[in-house]
């Protein structure tokens, strides 16, 4: 049975170098106890908060135990548009691999999102590993969350967020992650015998 850890980074209240590939780097540090040590990830969910700045200019990734997921990539970026959606800014998104919305990259593709409005909802991450500079729709989407399947979930995670043009500044305001984690089957072995051990003197003490 799955166990979901969940984490949350508020009061970042940071702004995003504008027009800065150095961007904002936000390192987090996950201690799951016991759990961590024998667990398995088997999704995960990412939620940010920002305003501000051209979704166009925005890149982030989340990185962990040398595994990263590219979560923005310059979103409308194409053949034919070089700067990508003029939206400004998201409320609320949510980045799942098994999001139902389809590719945020062209997410003003979807009717129920219109042009000039800001971004929310929850999303399969972009998943183009490409340099911003040279990234288009067409680029293949191999850098996803589910990169961290079968990773231990305790240690550093990092989010990193940068815009990458001017023409306005944006802000990082906090971020959370949703793990769900399956018991190793030793782990489940050790559990089920401490049941069983523990049933057995409770059986003697009754007598």
């Amino acid at each position: 049975m799955g166990v979901v850890l969940q984490y949350y980074f508020n009061g970042i209240n940071t702004d995003i170098p504008d027009a800065n590939p150095s961007g904002l780097v936000d390192p987090e540090v996950v201690s799951t106890g016991y759990i961590a040590i024998q667990s398995a990830i088997v999704d995960i969910t990412i939620q940010s908060t920002g305003s501000g700045a051209f979704n166009g200019d925005r890149y982030a990734y989340l990185s962990h135990g040398g595994g990263i997921a590219v979560l923005l990539n310059r979103r409308g970026v194409t053949g034919g548009n070089a700067y990508g959606y003029e939206d400004i800014g998201f409320t609320s998104v949510r980045f799942s691999d098994s999001a139902a919305n389809g590719d945020v990259h062209l997410y003003q593709t979807i009717a129920a999102l219109a042009a000039n409005g800001a971004l929310t909802g929850t999303w399969p991450p972009d998943g183009r590993n490409v340099n911003p500079a040279t990234v288009l729709d067409s680029t293949p989407r191999n850098a996803t969350l589910g990169t961290f399947i079968g990773a231990d979930p305790s240690g550093s995670w990092t989010l990193f967020v940068a815009d990458m043009s001017g023409g306005g500044t944006a802000r990082l305001v906090s971020w959370s992650l949703n793990i769900t984690a399956v018991p190793e089957p030793v782990t489940c072995a050790f559990t089920v015998g401490s049941l069983l051990i523990g049933f057995a003197l409770w059986r003697v003490r009754r007598r």
